[in-house]
C-alpha cells in the first residue's frame, strides 16, 4: 500500500528541507523502559486495565504502512483509547532520523491482543525531523513529554528523558539482526515512559521532543474523536 507523508529535515545551520517520505514497514517497541523498577511500573498499569504481562521484555510488534499520519486529527473505536509519547526513527535515503511520535492505542482490545490494539489505531508523528547523527551522542539526555486534555482542561501526562527507555543503539543492532538490512521507509517507534497518574484517556494529546544541549524542540499534537452511530461494536 502507497503511504506518502509530507516531512521536513531540519539540519543544523541549514535550510530545512521539505521531502515526501514513503512509508513501507513500521515497528512499535513495547516495555521498553531501561530502568526495571519504572518499567515494572507501567506493566502494572496495564494490568489494571486488564493487559496481561509481556512474554518477552523488550518485545517488538509489526504494524500497518496505512497507520502512520501527521495529522492534527484521528479517529478512534470507543472510548478506552490513550496516546504514549515515543521518539521515532525514520530511514531515508540512506540515512536515520529522529522526530516524536505518540503510539496510540485501544486499551480495551489490549486486554485480547496487544498486537491487534496497536493496529487498531493510527500512530500520530511531527512532520520535522532531525538527523540521528546530530544527536546520536547525548540521545539519552533529550526529554520527552506529553500533555493531555480532558473535558477541555491540559494536564502533565508524561516527563522523562530519552535514557529512561532502551537507547537507539539496541534496536539498530536488534533491527538488523531480524531485517538484514535497512531500508528507506522503515519507522521505528521507541516504546513509552511511565505517566504521571497512570494511563489516562483524553480528548487531546500534545507532545515534545526536547534537545537541552542544541536547544531546539520537536513539538506536535492531535485530537481524538470516537466513532459513534454504528449499530455494531466490539
Amino acid at each position: 500500500m502507497l503511504v506518502e507523508l509530507e516531512l521536513k529535515i531540519n539540519r543544523l545551520n541549514k535550510p530545512a528541507e521539505n521531502i515526501t517520505f514513503s512509508v513501507e514497514r513500521m515497528f512499535n517497541a513495547g516495555w521498553a523502559g531501561s530502568d526495571r523498577e519504572a518499567l515494572q511500573h507501567h506493566i502494572d498499569e496495564l494490568a489494571e486495565h486488564g493487559v496481561p504481562a509481556p512474554k518477552h521484555v523488550p518485545t517488538l510488534l509489526a504494524l500497518g504502512n496505512h497507520l502512520l499520519t501527521t495529522s492534527q486529527d484521528i479517529q478512534v473505536h470507543g472510548d478506552q483509547t490513550s496516546g504514549e509519547v515515543e521518539w521515532v526513527l525514520l530511514w531515508y535515503k540512506g540515512e536515520i532520523f529522529v522526530t516524536v511520535g505518540s503510539d496510540h492505542s485501544d486499551r480495551k482490545l489490549e486486554a485480547h491482543s496487544v498486537a491487534k490494539a496497536k493496529n487498531m489505531c493510527l500512530n500520530v508523528i511531527a512532520a520535522d525531523l532531525w538527523p540521528y547523527a546530530e544527536v546520536k551522542d547525548h540521545f539519552g539526555q533529550m526529554e520527552l513529554s506529553c500533555t493531555v486534555t480532558r473535558e477541555g482542561k491540559g494536564s502533565p501526562y508524561q516527563k522523562d528523558n530519552c535514557g529512561a527507555l532502551f537507547p537507539p543503539g539496541y534496536w539498530l543492532e536488534d533491527l538488523e539482526k531480524r531485517l538484514g538490512a535497512f531500508e528507506d521507509g522503515l519507522v521505528f517507534f521507541s516504546g513509552t515512559i511511565g505517566t504521571v497518574e497512570g494511563l489516562v484517556v483524553g480528548e487531546a494529546y500534545d507532545f515534545q521532543l526536547h534537545d537541552p544541549v542544541l536547544n531546539r524542540t520537536i513539538k506536535h499534537g492531535y485530537k481524538c474523536k470516537v466513532l459513534t452511530g454504528a449499530i455494531e461494536d466490539y
